[in-house]
């Protein structure tokens, strides 16, 4: 019997009505950080969709409700000693920009993605430019249109996921998006430099951000495993593997990262969530039949039913994947 999440005290103007199942880890954090934490920030003038959580002198958190269904998530912003800046923009609903301004005042803006979902990107339209993972351009150009919104709603115009004000969606215009290179460094000014980092598997692209100044990297999602398109570039990227191999390749530099940050659930992890990640990827490799759950999940976004296995990550939550995406050879064929 799926158990629905108790109550936690919100003052966001959102108010879901579809939920996931409340999760062991993730509510009672949850719970604590939004009811009682002290690093709390909340301007309902400038944005009522958004939380800001204070994280390091420097580095804000930014809570948001899922408007889908799906996790709730997270933005953040990193305020540099010349540019801040933003990593994912949310749904675009509220004034996203607005809040970033009132964090870091006038500096330039540097936005940037983990990937191209509704969750972390469609706020992109609030900014004149964003960047991605040269492997994600193809996906965020999709999506850099004006009817990103539209499964959000039912024929009669109700919210089928999580009540809102719809006059709070921005008003789309087309950003520019610019794709780098695994290993891209974005300088803040003054030698604070913040490194792409791909961590693909949940999207062709889908790319961490590290500071190498507080020794943060912030993952987006890396739990679930994507299938790609037909005909779609960067197939191989759509796999257990190719999360697996570009984990062994951050490995060597694993003890220098004190904290992981990732797009749902809890924030500043220890870095060895990572080892923990890649270990799980490397026994799905040796055998994806050896899984510790299976289910089903439906998206809303293509309104497709799917069967996913899981194998659970050791003190943390899952890899979902099925029997298409493990290894490069089959994404391939499949695209």
């Amino acid at each position: 019997m799926k158990r629905l999440p108790r109550p936690i005290k919100s003052d966001l103007k959102s108010r879901r009505i579809v939920w996931d199942e409340e999760r062991a880890i993730r509510w009672p954090y949850y719970k604590i950080l939004r009811e009682f934490s002290t690093l709390k920030q909340f301007y309902p003038e400038i944005d009522p969709y958004a939380e800001v959580y204070r994280m390091r002198d420097n580095v804000y958190a930014c809570f948001s409700e899922s408007l889908d269904g799906a996790g709730d998530v997270w933005s953040f912003v990193i305020d540099g000693p010349e540019k801040a800046m933003v990593i994912d923009t949310g749904f675009g609903i509220g004034d996203f920009k607005g809040l970033v301004k009132k964090l870091v005042g006038d500096k330039p803006l540097i936005v940037a993605n983990t990937h191209s979902h509704y969750d972390h990107a469609y706020g992109n339209c609030q900014f004149e430019r964003c960047y991605c993972s040269e492997a994600e351009v193809a996906r965020m150009e999709k999506k850099n249109n004006p009817h990103i919104w539209d499964y959000l709603f039912d024929e009669n115009g109700a919210c089928r996921f999580t009540e809102f004000d719809r006059n709070d969606l921005v008003k789309w215009r087309e950003y520019e998006i610019v794709g780098v290179e695994d290993g891209h460094i974005f300088d803040l000014g003054d030698g604070y430099e913040v490194e792409l980092v791909m961590l693909p598997g949940h999207s062709p692209g889908q790319s961490g951000y590290y500071d190498r100044h507080n020794h943060i990297i912030f993952t987006g999602d890396t739990g679930g495993i994507c299938d790609a398109a037909p005909g779609e570039p960067y197939a191989e990227n759509c796999t257990v593997e190719a999360l697996r191999d570009a984990l062994k390749k951050l490995e060597p530099r694993m003890d220098e990262i004190e904290a992981v940050f990732p797009g749902h659930g809890m924030l500043d992890q220890t870095g060895e969530t990572l080892r923990y990640l890649l270990h799980a990827a490397e026994a799905i490799l040796k055998d994806p039949e050896r899984y510790d759950e299976m289910t089903e999940r439906f998206s809303p976004s293509t309104g497709e039913t799917k069967v996913i296995m899981m194998k659970y990550i050791y003190q943390g939550s899952a890899i979902r994947y099925n029997r298409r995406n493990v290894y490069k050879k089959d994404q391939i064929k499949e695209a």
